[in-house]
C-alpha cells in the first residue's frame, strides 16, 4: 500500500514520526517530490478536492493548530501567502465568515510587515511567526472543522492506527519527533519545529458530522469541495 503526503505540511507529520518508530506496515512518499498518487492520500481538504480522484472517499479529518492571525483583526484586509495554498483559503473563508472586503496574496514576510507596522491582518504558518492561533478562533465563532484529511480506496485502517501512534509519540517525545519532521520536511529548521511542535495538537476525527460540516465550510471558498464524497 502506497500512501503519499505532503512532508512540509502538519498533516504528515503524525505519519513521519511513527515511519522513524517502527509504527507503519506501508510505504510513504513525499507528495511535493512524486507525481504518484496514493492508495490513501492526506492533503488539506482543498487539495484534495483539486484531485477530482474516482473511487476515493474520506475516511478521517485532522483538525491541526498551524496557522497564526497576526495583527488588527478589525482590518477590512487580510495578507496572506500565495494563491491556492491552504493559508489563502483559510483567509478567504475568514474574510467571508467576518465580512472582511478584501483578500491580498503576497510573501509571508510582506504580509507579517503589513500586521505588525500598517495595522493590516496578517493569516501565516505558525512557523513564520506566532500570534493569536487562527483555529482557536474559529472555535470561538464555532466553526472549527478539520482542515486536513484522509483520503483512500481501501481499507486504511492500519494507516489510522499508524497516525494515532504518531501523535502520541509527538506528545511523549517532541525532541526527536522534532528532529525527525524537521529532517524529513527540508522546510522547517530544528529550531523552529522545536518552538512550535507542542501547538500543533494533532487530533484525528472519524465523526460523519465533523466531515460534513467540513465540506459544508470550506465548500464556501472552494466549491468543488462539495463534491468529496465520505465513507
Amino acid at each position: 500500500m502506497l500512501v503519499t503526503a505532503p512532508f512540509a505540511g502538519p498533516v504528515s507529520f503524525p505519519l513521519l514520526v511513527a515511519k522513524v518508530f517502527g509504527k507503519t506496515d506501508f510505504e510513504l512518499k513525499n507528495s511535493c517530490e512524486t507525481n504518484e498518487i496514493g492508495d490513501v492520500v492526506l492533503d488539506s481538504v482543498t487539495n484534495v478536492a483539486k484531485l477530482r480522484l474516482k473511487g476515493y472517499k474520506i475516511v478521517a479529518g485532522v483538525y491541526v493548530r498551524m496557522y497564526s492571525l497576526l495583527g488588527n483583526k478589525n482590518s477590512e484586509v487580510i495578507y496572506t501567502i500565495r494563491q491556492g495554498t491552504l493559508a489563502d483559503y483559510n483567509s478567504r473563508l475568514y474574510a467571508k465568515l467576518t465580512n472582511k472586503k478584501e483578500v491580498v496574496n503576497t510573501s509571508p514576510e510582506e504580509a507579517v510587515r503589513k500586521a505588525k507596522n500598517e495595522g493590516k491582518l496578517a493569516l501565516v504558518g505558525i512557523e513564520v511567526e506566532l500570534g493569536e492561533i487562527f483555529e482557536d478562533e474559529m472555535k470561538k465563532m464555532n466553526y472549527l472543522v478539520p482542515q486536513c484529511v484522509i483520503y483512500s480506496k481501501v481499507n486504511a485502517s492500519n494507516v489510522l492506527k499508524a497516525y494515532e501512534e504518531g501523535i502520541k509519540i509527538m506528545r511523549d517525545k517532541p525532541e526527536e519527533s522534532a528532529m525527525i519532521i524537521s529532517s524529513a520536511s527540508k522546510y522547517y529548521s530544528l529550531e523552529v519545529m522545536r518552538r512550535i511542535i507542542n501547538i500543533y495538537n494533532h487530533q484525528l476525527t472519524t465523526n460523519k458530522d465533523d466531515l460534513k460540516r467540513s465540506l459544508e465550510l470550506y465548500s464556501l471558498v472552494k466549491p468543488e469541495v462539495k463534491e468529496l464524497e465520505i465513507n
